[in-house]
């Protein structure tokens, strides 16, 4: 069938996926663009970027972190149980990847499942069979909460262990928040000591583990607790 000059011409399926070839296509225009846009000057200095993604910084919000660091005493103690949680963590995380390594030689290798595919490792909505569009919002939900949550950690022990805070921001790639940051000021953490600042960088993984047990408390107590079974007859 002739489709005319015009006709659609579909992209190759990179890892059977057309919409992963879409979403790597776009990428690659919107990282032409920032490059265009940061060769040619015209990015705000509050405006940075690192490769296709862009950083938003502002001073705002050290307010607020002060009156909340008040409590130098408990945030102090909080953050002493994350850094032993951190340990811990490193150590199974280790533990973890080596018994993962030593299955993955010793395993013969099975047959590929869905499960298995490539594209199901990316949590990409569409691209993941297991991940639909819809499920989309909840997504950039989870990852904003936990941004903030592990970013105002490192801030808010920033204050507590009188460190200063040059700015803080959110990293962009296009439309999606992939990473948030803190910059604390070189010459203040120099001087915290050293307990301050193994603190301060624990405090992030603690935040993420103490939001992590409460989704679960949520997710095993109301969530799972509101789910009934219907009856034969409706």
């Amino acid at each position: 069938m002739d489709h005319g000059l015009f006709a659609f011409v579909s992209p190759p399926a990179i890892y059977g996926s057309e919409l992963l070839t879409w979403v790597l296509l776009g990428l690659l225009l919107y990282w032409l663009a920032v490059i265009g846009l940061r060769n040619g000057g015209y990015l705000p200095d509050y405006i940075g970027t690192q490769g296709p993604i862009l950083t938003f910084h502002t001073k705002r919000g050290r307010v607020l972190l002060d009156r909340l660091a008040r409590p130098k005493r408990f945030w102090r103690a909080w953050s002493n149980i994350g850094v032993g949680i951190a340990l811990v963590v490193m150590v199974a995380m280790f533990a973890f990847l080596i018994q993962a390594a030593i299955t993955a030689l010793s395993t013969p290798q099975m047959a590929t499942s869905a499960v298995r595919q490539p594209r199901n490792v990316l949590v990409i909505p569409g691209v993941n069979d297991f991940l639909p569009l819809s499920a989309t919002p909840g997504i950039v939900f989870g990852l904003l909460v936990g941004l903030v949550v592990h970013e105002g950690g490192h801030g808010l022990l920033c204050r507590v262990e009188d460190i200063d805070i040059d700015s803080m921001g959110i990293a962009m790639l296009a439309v999606l928040p992939v990473g948030a940051f803190v910059e604390p000021d070189q010459e203040s953490s120099k001087s915290a000591s050293r307990g301050g600042q193994t603190r301060m960088f624990a405090a992030g993984v603690t935040n993420n583990f103490a939001i992590t047990i409460l989704a679960f408390a949520l997710l095993f107590g109301p969530v799972v607790g509101a789910i009934g079974v219907a009856s034969a007859g409706a």
